[in-house]
This record gives C-alpha cells, sequence and structure tokens, in this order.
C-alpha cells in the first residue's frame, strides 16, 4: 500500500434509485494480489494454532526484546475469575533520565487484561491473522482467537515516608520568643502545653487553672446578665400589652356610655314632643267646648225673647 489516498472507500454511492451498487473491497489500481509460491508450516499456521493458544502482550517502546527475554511468565491460574487483574510477572530495567545524566531503575509488571479492567480493553477487539499452508499461505483469522491480553506496565515507584516521618517526630520544637515590648494577650488552645522534652512547670498549671476559673466565673456572669435583660424585656412587654388592653377597655365603656346617653337623650326628647302635642289637642278641644256652649247659651236666650 503505498498512500492512503489511493485507497476507496467499501461503500460507494448509492444510485438515482437509492440502491447501494457495490459493497465488495477494491484495492487500489497498481496493487495485486500475491501468491506465494511455497509455505513452509510453523507454529503459527491456522492448522497448528488449534493445538496452541495465542497472546497478545502489548510494551512500551523502551522496551526490547532482549529485556523481554530475561522476564519469567508465570501461567495464569484457571481459578481466577476473567474479570480479575493479575500480575503474571515482573521486569527490572535501568533507563536514564531525559532530565539528568543520572540512571534509575523501573520496574514493569505484566498484568492480564479484560473488559472489566477500565483500561486497554480495546485490546479486546483486536483478531489475530495468521497464515494458512492450505491457500498459499494466505493469512486467514486465527480459527480460536487470542485467549490471553496482557499489558507490560510501568508500577509507579512511591519512596517510603517513614525515615521523614520519624525524623519530624524527633524534630525538636522550639518555643516561639516573646517580642520585646509586647504581652501576649491571646491564649490560644494548646498554648501551654508541654514541649517535648521540657519539664512540666507546676507554677504554669495553677496559673493557667486560676486564669480558668476567672473565664468561667465572668461567663457565668455574662450568662446571668443576659437573662434578666431578657427577663425585663419580657416584663415590659407584658406591661405593654396590660395597658394597651387596659386602654381598648376604657375606649369600650366610652363609647357604651356614650350610646346610653344619646338614647337617653332620644327618649327625652320624644317624649316632650308628644307631651307638646297633647297639650295642643287640649287647648283645641276647650276652645271648642267654649265655642259650643257660648251657641246654646244664645239660642236659649232667643228661645224666651219669643
Amino acid at each position: 500500500m503505498k498512500s492512503r489516498e489511493y485507497i476507496t472507500s467499501d461503500v460507494e454511492s448509492s444510485d438515482d434509485e437509492g440502491g447501494i451498487k457495490n459493497l465488495d473491497y477494491k484495492p487500489p489500481s497498481d496493487f495485486s494480489l500475491y501468491k506465494a509460491k511455497k509455505h513452509t508450516t510453523s507454529t503459527f499456521d491456522a492448522d497448528e494454532t488449534v493445538n496452541h493458544e495465542l497472546w497478545l502482550i502489548r510494551v512500551p517502546d523502551n522496551v526490547t526484546n532482549e529485556d523481554l527475554a530475561s522476564m519469567k511468565i508465570e501461567f495464569p491460574s484457571k481459578h481466577v475469575k476473567s474479570s480479575e487483574t493479575t500480575v503474571l510477572g515482573s521486569l527490572k530495567k535501568k533507563e536514564t533520565s531525559a532530565h539528568s545524566s543520572s540512571s534509575t531503575s523501573t520496574k514493569y509488571q505484566l498484568q492480564t487484561v479484560s473488559a472489566e479492567s477500565g483500561f486497554a480493553g480495546e485490546m479486546m477487539a483486536l483478531q489475530p491473522l495468521v497464515p494458512d499452508s492450505s491457500k498459499g499461505g494466505r493469512l486467514v483469522q486465527a480459527p480460536l482467537g487470542i485467549q490471553q491480553h496482557l499489558i507490560l506496565v510501568a508500577s509507579p515507584s512511591i519512596p517510603s515516608g517513614e525515615p521523614l516521618a520519624e525524623e519530624i517526630l524527633n524534630r525538636p520544637i522550639p518555643k516561639r520568643a516573646q517580642p520585646e515590648g509586647l504581652k501576649q494577650r491571646f491564649q490560644f488552645a494548646g498554648s501551654e502545653s508541654q514541649v517535648p522534652g521540657e519539664k512540666i512547670s507546676t507554677k504554669s498549671g495553677k496559673k493557667f487553672a486560676a486564669e480558668w476559673a476567672k473565664t468561667l466565673e465572668a461567663r457565668k456572669i455574662r450568662v446571668e446578665e443576659a437573662l434578666r435583660a431578657q427577663e425585663a424585656e419580657e416584663e415590659e412587654e407584658e406591661e405593654e400589652e396590660e395597658e394597651e388592653q387596659e386602654a381598648q377597655a376604657e375606649e369600650v365603656v366610652i363609647e357604651v356610655v356614650e350610646t346610653v346617653e344619646e338614647a337617653k337623650e332620644e327618649e327625652e326628647s320624644s317624649t316632650k314632643k308628644r307631651k307638646g302635642e297633647d297639650m295642643e289637642v287640649d287647648a283645641k278641644d276647650e276652645k271648642k267646648a267654649k265655642k259650643e256652649k257660648k251657641e246654646k247659651k244664645e239660642k236659649k236666650s232667643k228661645k224666651e225673647k219669643n
């Protein structure tokens, strides 16, 4: 194969009727089919692979065939699940750093790869091609495929932290020197704790206990003052509520008294009005009676004269 541009697509464009013209692979025009004149069988022959296992191993670029020749590989156990990642071998190789001339030893591990391993899963989809002597050495797919997928990975070298931890543990802790002219007032938690290698001072312990007692007493006083202030506020709120209730009650009483007085005034005015009407009626009746009496006297006097 000379160039990628000479390769034609397996699927050609469809015709006007919507059907696909041809799906067959067409090699470039300058390619010709190779036919082996003579082929000798080997362990990788299609017929021989039935009696063997094919393993696919991925190795880094800097690992040579000579390095792999010194590595011992164990056969995977049949009791181990295929989904588990197991280590079948290890390899140590001295490598020179690109940033310095010093050489370091790198350890590699040969691990199994599975669909559940989470890395190098694309190896599971690869299909090996082996020569077939019965077909003139033409490459065909291996009848049994690949039985083991392995990958050689570098294991990270993590230095032990025990020496550094031991050095930090034994390191003396100096006490901070107080600057001249300044007085330390803030005592943070643990400031009076014992320094490794320093003797415990009974004087400082008594001083701390006395200061702590003062702190507790001051805290107790602040709590009591806060409670008294809260009680005073509650009492003031109750007094204000009582005053509001009394004021509302007085307003109701005044409204009732005013209503009663208005009712009395209306009743008195209506009574006076009725009395005035009765007096007017009596005066009219009296005038009428006098008039009638006068008329009777006049009639009587006329009759006596006649």
